[in-house]
């Protein structure tokens, strides 16, 4: 028993001795470099660098062919390499991280491997946010720059021939304005084109009364300055849906003062 205990305690001290004179080692090999310009290897020694202890890369005492490039020891064994969850890049170490902190990175997209969400998954970079569209296009379908997500995206819309409002609702993307004719149509009923909102054709399908609710000259064209002073409904005399020309007067129940529409300008006099 006291034998086993004398040779822990031998083994206890001989790693305290060990551990000593390698700090002691590093202290002094740290003191007589600090007169000499690194600069001269071909290495300046930058950011995290400059406090490495010079072990860590001359291992053994070697000083020439000493690895310059990062990869070179950043490998996962001589040093800190790529994760398991590293973005896949054939780029260098160098192109994205410096010599500060591997955390300050500049991603450079050139040198990226793979389709953009194999990166932006939500876990290595960021992806999709809750309010996304709804889609199974390739991210670079809409998104062509690398700089912001919210630059130069077009969304295509190529085979989308209904459910517009499933997207087009204010939210996700924009919707009706607030002036907007009211309707609960589709808005592929008068929207044909995925490229503007104006230019749609309004289906009056089914409609025959109250015209003037949207005919006000606000949401629709309403009556000109010259139109005939009348307080009828619009249907009363526009029958058609197509064009205002055309319409037909109803005469019903005038007697009197016909000079004041037959004057040669707003009807023949």
């Amino acid at each position: 028993m006291k034998r086993a205990l004398r040779l822990g305690a031998l083994l206890t001290f001989t790693a305290f001795v060990t551990a000593t004179f390698m700090t002691i080692a590093a202290s002094a090999q740290q003191n007589v470099i600090k007169g000499f310009d690194h600069s001269r290897a071909g290495f300046p020694l930058t950011g995290a660098h400059q406090s490495a202890p010079c072990i860590a890369c001359h291992t053994n005492g070697r000083f020439k062919g000493t690895p310059r490039t990062c990869s070179a020891c950043h490998d996962g064994t001589n040093a800190t390499g790529k994760s398991s969850n590293h973005v896949q890049t054939n780029n260098f170490c160098e192109g994205c991280h410096d010599s500060n902190t591997w955390l300050t990175t500049r991603f450079e997209h050139t040198m990226g491997m793979g389709t953009c969400v194999s990166c932006h998954n939500g876990r290595d970079a960021p992806s999709k946010d809750a309010n996304h569209i709804q889609s199974s296009d390739q991210c670079e379908t809409c998104h062509r720059s690398t700089t912001s997500f919210s630059a130069a995206s077009t969304f295509d819309h190529t085979g989308i021939s209904t459910g517009c409002a499933n997207c087009h609702n204010g939210s996700t993307a924009s919707g009706q304005s607030r002036n907007h004719i009211q309707t609960t149509a589709p808005c592929e009923s008068c929207h044909r084109s995925t490229v503007s909102f104006t230019g749609a054709t309004f289906d009056h399908t089914g409609i025959t009364s109250n015209c003037a609710s949207c005919h006000n000259g606000s949401t629709a064209p309403g009556k000109n300055r010259n139109h005939i002073q009348t307080n009828e409904p619009c249907e009363t005399c526009h029958s058609s849906t197509v064009s205002f020309i055309g319409a037909t007067f109803d005469h019903t129940g005038i007697t009197s003062n016909c000079a004041s529409c037959h004057n040669g300008t707003d009807a023949p006099g």
